[in-house]
C-alpha cells in the first residue's frame, strides 16, 4: 500500500479497531478486490484520496507535544476535545505563555 494513499489510512484505522493486522489486511484485500472488479466492469475509478479528516491534525498533535515537553499536563483524547490542562497556557501573537 502506497504512503498517504486511502487505503493505507484504512489499513491503519482498522488495525487500532479489529486490533490485528491480519484482518486489517483480509478487509483492505476484499475492499480492493472489490474495486478492481468494478474497474473491470467498466466502472470508473475516483481516487478518493487521504484526507479524510481535519487537514491540520498532525500540526495539532505536534503542538500538544510541545506544550507536554514544557510541563503543562494535558488529557486529551483527540486533537477536538482537550480536557485538562493543570497549568495555565495563553497564546498570541508573541508566543506561548505558562503561568
Amino acid at each position: 500500500m502506497k504512503r498517504g494513499s486511502f487505503y493505507r489510512a484504512k489499513y491503519n484505522k482498522l488495525v487500532y479497531r479489529l486490533g490485528s493486522k491480519n484482518k486489517a489486511k483480509v478487509a483492505i484485500a476484499n475492499r480492493l478486490a472489490r474495486t478492481i472488479y468494478k474497474v473491470l466492469g467498466g466502472s470508473p475509478f475516483k481516487d478518493i484520496g487521504y484526507m479524510r479528516g481535519d487537514p491540520h491534525e498532525e500540526k495539532v498533535k505536534r503542538l500538544v507535544a510541545q506544550l507536554k515537553n514544557l510541563g503543562v499536563n494535558i488529557k486529551h483524547n483527540n486533537h477536538q476535545m482537550i480536557v485538562e490542562s493543570v497549568r495555565k497556557v495563553t497564546v498570541d501573537t508573541s508566543g506561548i505563555h505558562i503561568g
